[in-house]
């Protein structure tokens, strides 16, 4: 596998070099990224790298008036370091970078602190008193996850290590527990949309050029109001979905790489562990769900002495989620958070503040990948990226409104599944996909979902992608074991969202 991905990605460096004696110089940072991030297998070494590249070539062209006005006749790396403050400064300006990164840090700590209260593990603790066969631990653990659909991270290391021992008990292979996750961990986070994933999704949907309008011709500037459009089409997400539900009830035989995988599970021998503490001072329930609460009421709806709002308020899609603010809920369930643990004693005070201060450290690498791909971007951009694919693809006989978003779903889908990257590919391609999208006529919001769905599938199926790691970490498994018991699985997916796509290519 190795070997394979180094033959794939120097491919790719050589399409770069392609590229770049063929003068299709915007071209060049996309293929160095991808190249590097499969040799790598890393996320954001490569971007920097082909941030750098394109700044460059951006040089040997006196810069860019549109993008970087300052950086006009700067040498590299002069123009790269102004071209940075440049990007952060007009996101920043314009507020979704700032939204996003408060957002983010945010979530890394109130998903730390619920972890340190023992919350998350008592809600395993209880749900043992249900599960009394091999095939209930199998469902307790697919709708588990469903509580931790606030990120991809939180379900698959809190699932994964609440059900590893009941599971266990009843003689379910590893394997199948890992791919039971990898069924819903990821693709919930783009369905129920007051997740991580949509909140950086629907930022970058915002910040396309020339904006977006919804279906009365307003324009759209929430992100979770904008990626809302793109849910029901994000079909690799849903088929992933359904597909768990019928294998967890039975309903399809295990493939053969999950059957020998059963046929080869020893039963594990589960330790009780003594309490040695005040069992009053264990985490409760509590501690897990009403912070839960707070962030899912306070993000879908203002305060409740807001009377402006619940004065005239009426229950339609417009009203409820025209008022949901990622923001406002995760800033209010960090504060409720904090003072709830604080009065009742859940966690010491030094206890919560080191956890809070350790989930926003949790979160600096995220933040430093998003930096580097809003720069990514506009470098590419200023080396006229857009109409340089505009020009290129236009041309084609069998690209057309039609085919696109089958198109889209595909490439993306394996670009993801050979790089385990997923945030920084999605946000390159939003503004590409959105112009070839009104060039050739198809629908919009088709080609963003496929967009989006690719990316869920690519991270889902990839051997050496975060969440795998994740996953395979919690539920005590190899990696590579995990990831080849749960691709034949991935492929079905994959064959049934193609065929999907492409049919409503044609439909819409």
């Amino acid at each position: 596998m190795k070997s394979i991905s180094n033959i794939v990605g120097a491919a790719l460096l050589f399409m770069a070099a392609l590229c770049y004696f063929f003068n299709w110089h915007a071209l060049v940072p996309a293929f160095t990224v991808l190249g590097l991030a499969i040799i790598t297998k890393k996320a954001l070494e490569p971007l920097i790298i082909g941030s750098a590249l394109g700044f460059l070539l951006l040089a040997a062209k006196g810069g860019s008036e549109e993008y970087f006005p300052e950086g006009i006749g700067m040498i590299f790396p002069l123009n790269m370091y102004d071209g940075l403050f440049s990007t952060i400064s007009r996101d920043a300006h314009d507020q979704g970078l700032i939204w996003v990164i408060l957002v983010c840090i945010l979530y890394g700590a109130f998903v730390q602190m619920l972890v340190a209260s023992g919350g998350i593990k008592a809600v395993g603790k209880h749900s043992e008193k249900y599960v009394k066969t091999k095939k209930q631990s199998l469902i307790m653990t697919y709708f588990l996850s469903f509580f931790f659909f606030l990120d991809d991270y939180l379900s698959a290391l809190s699932v994964g290590n609440t059900m590893r021992p009941i599971t266990d008990k009843f003689g379910v292979s590893r394997e199948k527990l890992a791919l039971v996750l990898t069924f819903v961990c990821v693709p919930l986070t783009v369905i129920i949309p007051i997740s991580t994933w949509t909140i950086f999704y629907g930022a970058q949907l915002v910040s396309i050029d020339g904006g977006l309008l919804d279906g009365a011709g307003n324009a759209i500037t929430n992100p979770i109001e904008a990626f809302l459009y793109t849910i029901p089409y994000n079909f690799s997400a849903w088929i992933s979905i359904i597909l768990g539900a019928l294998v967890v009830f039975q309903f399809i035989p295990d493939f053969k790489t999950i059957k020998d995988a059963e046929a080869n599970v020893k039963l594990v021998e589960v330790k009780i562990e003594k309490v040695k503490n005040n069992p009053s001072k264990m985490g409760k329930l509590s501690y897990f769900l009403l912070p839960l609460l707070v962030l899912i009421f306070c993000t879908i709806f203002p305060y409740p002495f807001d009377t402006e709002y619940w004065g005239k308020l009426s229950f339609s899609t417009e009203v409820i989620f025209g008022s949901i603010d990622a923001l406002r809920g995760v800033a209010t369930a960090v504060v409720f958070t904090y003072l709830y643990f604080l009065l009742f004693q859940a966690i010491k005070f030094n206890k919560i503040s080191a956890n809070f201060v350790k989930g926003l450290e949790t979160i600096t690498f995220v933040l430093a990948v998003l930096g580097f791909t809003y720069l990514l971007k506009d470098v590419q951009n200023a080396l006229g990226f857009n109409e340089l694919v505009v020009e290129k693809l236009q041309g084609i006989s069998w690209l057309n409104g039609s085919t696109l978003p089958f198109i889209v779903f595909a490439l993306v889908s394996w670009i993801c599944w050979a790089t385990g990257s997923n945030w920084g590919i999605y946000a390159i391609l939003v503004p590409t996909v959105a112009l070839l999208s009104n060039s050739l006529g198809a629908d919009f919001w088709l080609s963003q979902g496929a967009l989006a769905s690719g990316t869920v599938w690519g991270a889902a199926a990839c051997f050496f992608s975060d969440n795998r790691v994740l996953t395979a970490q919690s539920c005590k498994t190899d990696m590579m074991k995990h990831g080849i018991s749960q691709m034949p699985y991935q492929v079905l997916i994959f064959v049934v969202s193609s065929l999907v796509y492409l049919l409503f290519g044609f439909m819409l």
